[in-house]
C-alpha cells in the first residue's frame, strides 16, 4: 500500500507534470485555517475526522466572506 502512494507521488514528480506554486489567495486560507485550529484548540494531526470535519467547514464558512 505505502508502494501505490508512493509511486502517485513519482507520477505527479515526471517531467511532463508539474506542482503549481501556492498563490497569495492559498496562503491566506493556510493561514485562516490555522487560526481556525487554534481557536478551537485543536491539533489537526492528531483529531478524529469529527473534529476534522468541523474545523474544515468552519475555515471554509468564515473565509468565503474574506474573499469577496
Amino acid at each position: 500500500m505505502l508502494q501505490e502512494k508512493y509511486a502517485k507521488l513519482d507520477d505527479l514528480a515526471a517531467p511532463n507534470c508539474y506542482v503549481a506554486p501556492p498563490t497569495n489567495e492559498d496562503l491566506s486560507y493556510v493561514v485562516h485555517f490555522r487560526q481556525i485550529c487554534k481557536r478551537y484548540n485543536i491539533d489537526f494531526s492528531s483529531a478524529d475526522s469529527d473534529e476534522k470535519n468541523f474545523v474544515m467547514k468552519m475555515a471554509e464558512k468564515s473565509f468565503m466572506p474574506k474573499r469577496a
